[in-house]
């Protein structure tokens, strides 16, 4: 029998799909029917986004190689919900990891991406709690350091301890004792220098980042010569921790928009009033609301790279009427 996509179907219909014989595995939050040449994965709260989606195992391990072999068999996505099971379409094999002999993480990309009220009905998303204010943003330019303990306070919970010195790299260390996560994995900042007095790198290692005793921020490798910022390190600290919330941050988001677009998606938010950093595009401005942090590069083209992290999920709500073709999204 046919399944439409985003139909409903019986759990056992579903099944039927993969074929006489197969081999049916079950884990507390997916079911795997495995037939000759069709596999089906119903999944119970697998959908992380419209396009992705995860069974978690554990499955026999052989499962992995056969899902990602050159030819692998048709898979069949399926989310269950409790009137039955929502057809997904076809799927393909984007993640298999295995761990203690067994496959663990299966992750999946759907060929038809889900529209937002089946994401809805598949990932329901509650109200976002109430916020925390933006009176850091009223500390600058006078008072980085402030800002970035007041910022960090409320994006990431707890209290700020008492300042004990104005290093501003020995404050970011202070205040990411214990929320490793404040040193960010797009723009990295480290927890104590490196041999060659580096203090921090872009992720993949195109770029380091170095001070000098006037706390100028340089940037060795992001060109031909070191690199100068425009703000110094006290500000730096600040818009590296702000990097992090707008790219690293799940929920979240990144498209590549239009001047118009731009506008859109920044018109209800505040700038942040340090001046333009200088990566991940030459001018790269902040913006902010609450709960939610955009970074917006400006190359001065006609297009913009524009990242969104959020707090709470429901709060990227807006931006999904915005008409932006997103690389990654999973508001």
């Amino acid at each position: 029998m046919e399944i439409r996509l985003w139909s409903i179907a019986a759990e056992p219909e579903v099944l039927a799909l993969a074929g006489p014989g197969a081999e049916v595995h079950v884990s507390p939050d997916a079911v795997l029917a495995v037939g000759r040449d069709t596999v089906v994965v119903v999944c119970e709260r697998g959908v992380r986004t419209a396009e992705d989606l995860a069974a978690n195992g554990p499955f026999p391990a052989h499962l992995a190689a056969r899902l990602t072999s050159p030819k692998p068999p048709t898979l069949l996505a399926f989310a269950r919900l409790p009137e039955g099971c929502l057809a997904l379409g076809a799927a393909r094999v984007i993640r298999a990891g295995s761990r203690r002999g067994a496959l663990q993480d299966l992750g999946l990309y759907l060929e038809a991406p889900l529209p937002y009220d089946l994401l809805d009905r598949v990932r329901p998303t509650a109200p976002a709690p109430e916020q925390p204010g933006l009176g850091w943003l009223d500390l600058l330019p006078g008072d980085p350091l402030t800002a970035l303990e007041e910022f960090v306070t409320g994006w990431y919970g707890g209290a700020p301890a008492a300042r004990e010195t104005d290093d501003p790299l020995e404050i970011l260390r202070r205040i990411a004792d214990g929320r490793p996560e404040i040193y960010g994995s797009s723009l990295r900042i480290y927890p104590e220098p490196a041999d060659d007095g580096a203090f921090g790198q872009e992720h993949d290692g195109v770029f380091t980042l170095h001070t000098d005793e006037s706390g100028h921020v340089w940037y060795h490798g992001l060109s031909d010569e070191p690199l100068r910022e425009r703000e110094r390190l006290g500000a730096y600290v600040l818009l590296a921790a702000l990097t992090t919330a707008a790219m690293d941050s799940s929920p979240g988001g990144m498209a590549f928009v239009d001047r118009a677009q731009m506008k859109r998606i920044v018109a209800p938010m505040r700038r942040v009033a340090l001046r333009p950093m200088r990566w991940p595009s030459a001018h790269s401005r902040f913006y902010a609301g609450p709960g939610i942090v955009v970074l917006a590069g400006d190359d001065g083209a006609d297009w913009f790279e524009v990242y969104v992290g959020a707090r709470h999920r429901s709060l990227l709500r807006r931006f999904r009427k915005l008409g932006l073709d997103w690389e990654r999204f999973d508001g």
